[in-house]
């Protein structure tokens, strides 16, 4: 952006109330209507733990960080012992069971079929 043109700080300078300027690292990724996330993932990690991740990944995958970085938070947020492990965890009692019911599910259809030799 021109230096003529004023812009909204973005969520990461408003919140150490400081002028945004073309040089700030974290604009484009909490823009000012992204607040929220900026206050999650700062509560998490903190500002210089943030810029270090983000420092520490190519430029190719930094917008992939931040996206992790911001579901991280949110996890902590709703689930703040375990976080995103105990989602995951549920989730694979939820596919572990799924695929029991639908081995027996397969059972039956061979009962069904009278070959108790078929694979499935």
């Amino acid at each position: 952006m021109a230096n003529a043109v004023p812009h909204k700080a973005c969520a990461a300078c408003k919140h150490q109330r400081r002028r945004c300027d073309a040089n700030c690292e974290l604009a484009k990724y909490f823009p000012a209507e992204k607040a929220d996330d900026f206050e999650d993932v700062y509560h998490l990690y903190g500002m210089q733990n943030m810029l270090k991740i983000l420092k520490s990944v190519e430029e190719e995958e930094r917008d992939k960080t931040i996206e992790s970085l911001i579901m991280e938070a949110k996890m902590r947020l709703e689930y703040p012992v375990h976080g995103h492990f105990s989602v995951a965890r549920k989730l694979s009692i939820e596919i572990d069971k799924a695929e029991k019911e639908l081995e027996f599910v397969r059972r039956q259809i061979q009962l069904f079929r009278g070959s108790d030799n078929q694979a499935g």
